[in-house]
């Protein structure tokens, strides 16, 4: 046997010893459904984990397990206790035979998240903005040590912007200027903070983000998202 030859067939032995250590199941065969969060099917406690569920040359299957949900077609993992959870997936083949899958998600317990504007923020500090900068800026979240990507669901739908009033007789000394629609700041919301004067300070918040709407419509218990706090520079 040549060494090239040896080679090949010594990494593919290797690659399935690989595959079969990250996965178990029921079921002597390779698995022939995929279940899916990500690359390294990790979940998250707290939220709503989008997964992806394909089941080639299958007649039907069925799949189920704890904290996972089903809506519009879509399916979702909400995590309870534990650091793993298992999703069983049941396939009648195109014979009528019968196989059962078990895949096998870790739970993580995200660290916590930010809401930002323009990919800024910090806990508990003012954020320092020129007008310039105010002007389209977008409100989002981020969530610490998060490998998803949340392309849609972490940009806000509404916020209410707050600007700091030294003649209001109130322990926040805030009052409420604009609420808005959307993500970003308004046109007609830049030209009243253009007017403002330096070090005048902004609060946003009751910011609303499809993705914390969604966890409460599945009752699942998620904080609020937190407050921005700006300083104007200019």
């Amino acid at each position: 046997m040549s060494m090239k030859k040896f080679l090949f067939i010594f990494c593919f032995l290797l690659c399935q010893f690989v595959l079969a250590q990250n996965d178990s199941t029921l079921v002597s065969k390779p698995k022939l459904g995929l279940i899916s969060a990500d690359k390294l099917n990790i979940v998250y406690r707290g939220i709503l984990n989008p997964i992806s569920i394909a089941v080639p040359n299958a007649k039907s299957y069925t799949v189920s397990g704890l904290g996972l949900r089903q809506e519009n077609g879509n399916y979702y993992i909400a995590p309870g206790a534990g650091n793993e959870m298992v999703v069983t997936l049941e396939i009648i083949l195109e014979d009528d035979s019968k196989v059962v899958e078990e895949h096998v998600f870790k739970i993580k317990t995200l660290k916590r998240y930010i809401t930002r504007i323009n990919n800024r923020n910090c806990v508990n500090c003012i954020v320092l903005m020129s007008k310039e900068e105010l002007k389209d800026a977008e409100i989002t979240f981020y969530l610490e040590d998060f490998i998803f990507e949340l392309p849609l669901l972490n940009k806000a739908t509404s916020f209410e912007v707050f600007v700091f009033n030294k003649r209001i007789k109130n322990i926040n000394k805030f009052k409420k200027l604009y609420q808005i629609k959307g993500d970003k700041i308004t046109d007609e919301l830049y030209i009243e903070l253009i007017k403002l004067k330096k070090g005048t300070e902004i609060l946003i918040k009751n910011i609303e983000f499809d993705y914390f709407k969604k966890a409460r419509e599945q009752n699942i218990n998620i904080a609020s998202p937190g407050v921005i706090h700006i300083k104007i520079t200019d």
